[in-house]
C-alpha cells in the first residue's frame, strides 16, 4: 500500500510540472535570441524601417536603418523569428 506522503509528493510534483509547462515554458520562448549577420536590405518604408533577407533566404524585420534597398549590411535580428515562421508554415 502506498503511503499518504508518497501520494502527496506525487501530487505536488504533478502540479509543479503542470505550472512549469503552462506558465514558464511559453514565456521562455518569447525571450529573443539575437544573431549578427550580413543581410540584404530588400525593403525600406517611408519611416526608415527595413526588412532584410538573410543568408538562408528568410525575410526579417530589422527596425530602423540608414541603408537603401539592395545594400548588404551587417545587422542584429531575433533568430526566433525564423523559427516561428517555420512553425507557422508547418501548421498550414
Amino acid at each position: 500500500m502506498v503511503g499518504q506522503n508518497a501520494i502527496f509528493a506525487a501530487v505536488v510534483i504533478g502540479i509543479a510540472v503542470t505550472v512549469f509547462g503552462v506558465f514558464v515554458w511559453p514565456f521562455w520562448n518569447l525571450i529573443p535570441s539575437y544573431v549578427t549577420e550580413e543581410v540584404l536590405v530588400v525593403y525600406v518604408d517611408d519611416q526608415g524601417r527595413c526588412v532584410a533577407q538573410t543568408a538562408d533566404n528568410y525575410l526579417v524585420p530589422i527596425g530602423k536603418c540608414d541603408a537603401k534597398q539592395g545594400e548588404i549590411i551587417t545587422t542584429e535580428y531575433d533568430v526566433k523569428i525564423k523559427e516561428r515562421l517555420v512553425q507557422s508554415i508547418r501548421r498550414l
